[in-house]
Formats: structure tokens, C-alpha cells, sequence
């Protein structure tokens, strides 16, 4: 279908920039709620600080070549081969290192979704065809019509759940969708899993047409430390691996992933439990505010969209001065400047924002 097939180049740009942004403000960071930024509501998992603490004296020694105690123990816990696994310096690292491997005749992007996405394929010389989710279907993505697109030699990026829609594909959909299409390349984003009640594609087998990523960062609160993992059938990683730098994870973050392999399930179940009982609630008053339509996805986050005289720049201004930071989605290919992101946070920080939303907005003309 033509309408959801267009070419564009869409600069990279992100949520996040606590440290610019205290600065801007002239604000410790401490005063800012940072709304911005994909990261769990309730923190950095306990006990890692004090482990990082403990073995700071470990940054006097190089860390291991390949992170290979790490590789090791992301295989055992999925039942992959180690040989199937690589770690890496956050999964930026291999959004930009597989366009530019695997040299596809295209690239299609499901867009609205990470702008990293299309700056690899840029950097790596790739032709990059988007493939649009419909505003007025919520974004959702239906895989009937993006298989209708689909010829051969392409690299897929499909981040599930999407950033910024929240929108997921069930996994089990998902897999038999890849192994339909064995002549395409597709590469899974994983980053947000950890949030919803969904099987990873890391359950079942790893046929040869699929990249998986996986996060730390966002789950466990770690984004500092830049740690992420990619997984693909063993030919594949032979490919990337001969690309691998020595020594791309640093110590710390080797410690910190080992730290959350061994004692992460709890703390994750803690935070999809939160986000059970708090994103219908912080919902529910979202929908109570004027000028405001929320997309329904299953994230951490949430993508809303204004109906009124304000855009999104101007809130996130006038947040700004409640020191309250959100994402302004303006620069999202498909989306404009009615449409703003908000990650979750604990309750009382999300009361702020609300309290800080509803002064705005009823106050608007």
C-alpha cells in the first residue's frame, strides 16, 4: 500500500539530557523529574551501587577482551550458544554496526520508532524505505500488510514494544512472521521487553534470517554504564564478531551485568507489577485533562497527543518550569508537534507532572 511506503532521512535525536538540562536551568539534577528518558519508574536495581562500590579497584585492570563470564551467562540463561551471543557497549553499538555488516540491497523502517535506526543506515550507505503505522489506527502495526512489501535482501528494524508508541507485536506472532519471510533479514529491538508481560523471541530458536537486541540500560536503570547484547544464529555472529573491538565493554559494566543476570528477575517482576497498577491509573488521569489524547500502548512510557492550542515545544518549556522533563516526539518521522512521550516514574514524581500537566493545560485557551 503506497501510503504506508515512502522514502525520508530523519535526523537522530533523543530524550534524556538531564545533565544539559540542569545546566541550562541552573538546577542540581536532583531537583529535576525526568520524564524524558525510557528508564525503569523505580530505579537502579538494589545492591548494584554497593557491588560497583566494593569493586571499584577492578578499573586499574583491563576488562576481558570479549566479555566472555558475560556472553556466557545471557547464553545460559536463554539456553543459546555462547557462540550465539555478543556484548556490547550499549545496543547502539550494534544498531549501527549491522546495516553497515550485512551491506542489505534496503533497509525498511517501521517508523514512527528510534531515529537511530535510519542514521545507521545512512552512515552505513544503506538506502532506507519507511514504512509508516497509520495515526489513526494508534500506530499499530499490522504484519499482513508490511509482509505485502516485503521482497527479499531487506534489513527490517521492528523495536517491540515501539518507542515512542508503547505498541507490541505478541511474540509468538512475531517469530512466525521471520521465519515466513526467510529471504528478508530482520533485526528485533528488545530494549523495552522487560516492561510487559511478553515472551522474548530470545525463547525460541534463532532462525538465520534474525538479529535480537537486548538492554540493561533501560531495565535496570544503567544507561552510564552502556551495556546491551545481540544475539543471531551462529553464522551470523561469526560476521560480527571478525567487526568486535577488544576491550568494548568496560569493567563496570561487566560487573553490573553479571550483578543483574544473577539477581535481576525479582527486581524486574517488581517493576512490571508498579507498572500494572500505576500506568492505568496515571491513564485514567491523563484522560481527565484537556486537550490530550493518549495512545494505548503496553510500555513504560506513554505517547499522548494534543488536540488544543498548545504543541508539545511549548509544554515541554513550560515543564520545564515545574522541573518536569518530557519528550517532545516532533522530530519522529510521522509524527508532529502535537505529540509528546512521558516514561513513568514513581508516584509521587508522576503526581507532579500531572498536577504540573493540568495547571498548563487548563489554563490554556
Amino acid at each position: 500500500m503506497a501510503e504506508h511506503y515512502s522514502k525520508s532521512r530523519s535526523p537522530a535525536s533523543h530524550g534524556g539530557n538531564i545533565l544539559a538540562t540542569a545546566k541550562e536551568l541552573g538546577c542540581p539534577i536532583s531537583e529535576l523529574i525526568d520524564m524524558s528518558s525510557n528508564l525503569t519508574p523505580l530505579g537502579i536495581i538494589p545492591g548494584l551501587q554497593e557491588v560497583l562500590t566494593g569493586r571499584l579497584d577492578e578499573i586499574g585492570y583491563l576488562p576481558e577482551t570479549g566479555s566472555d563470564t558475560l556472553s556466557n551467562m545471557f547464553a545460559a540463561k536463554y539456553d543459546l550458544s555462547a557462540s550465539q551471543v555478543l556484548v556490547g557497549n550499549g545496543t547502539t553499538e550494534y544498531i549501527y554496526a549491522i546495516p553497515a555488516a550485512t551491506q542489505p540491497e534496503r533497509a525498511i523502517i517501521i517508523n514512527p520508532t528510534y531515529s537511530d535506526y535510519h542514521l545507521a543506515c545512512q552512515w552505513a550507505g544503506i538506502q532506507v524505505d519507511n514504512f509508516a503505522l497509520q495515526e489513526d489506527d494508534d500506530f499499530n502495526l499490522d504484519l499482513g500488510t508490511l509482509g505485502s512489501v516485503l521482497h527479499g535482501r531487506e534489513l527490517v528494524f521492528l523495536c517491540n514494544p515501539n518507542n515512542p508508541t508503547g505498541f507490541v507485536t505478541p511474540s509468538a506472532e512475531l517469530y512466525q512472521f521471520i521465519q515466513d519471510h526467510p529471504e528478508t533479514m530482520f533485526l528485533v529491538d528488545e530494549s523495552y521487553l522487560p516492561f510487559v508481560r511478553e515472551s522474548s523471541l530470545l525463547r525460541f530458536p534463532i532462525p538465520d534470517n534474525l538479529f535480537v537486541l537486548a538492554s540493561f540500560s533501560k531495565i535496570f536503570c544503567i544507561p552510564g554504564l552502556r551495556l546491551g547484547f545481540l544475539v543471531s544464529a551462529e553464522k551470523n555472529m561469526r560476521v560480527m564478531a571478525k567487526r568486535r573491538k577488544p576491550w568494548g565493554v568496560n569493567r563496570m559494566a561487566q560487573i553490573a551485568g553479571e550483578y543483574v543476570l544473577s539477581k535481576g528477575d525479582q527486581y524486574i517482576e517488581e517493576v512490571m507489577q508498579f507498572l500494572e497498577r500505576e500506568r492505568p491509573r496515571f491513564i485514567n488521569c491523563l484522560l481527565e485533562l484537556p486537550h490530550v489524547e493518549v495512545i494505548q500502548g503496553r510500555a513504560n512510557f506513554i505517547l499522548c497527543c494534543l488536540t488544543g492550542p498548545i504543541r508539545a515545544p511549548q509544554l515541554r518549556q513550560e515543564l520545564l518550569e515545574h522541573r518536569v522533563m518530557i519528550r517532545n516526539c516532533d522530530n519522529f518521522f510521522g509524527l508532529d508537534d502535537r505529540y509528546f512521550r512521558m516514561s513513568l516514574k514513581e508516584r509521587p514524581d508522576n503526581d507532579v507532572c500531572l498536577n504540573a500537566l493540568r495547571n498548563i493545560l487548563e489554563g490554556a485557551p
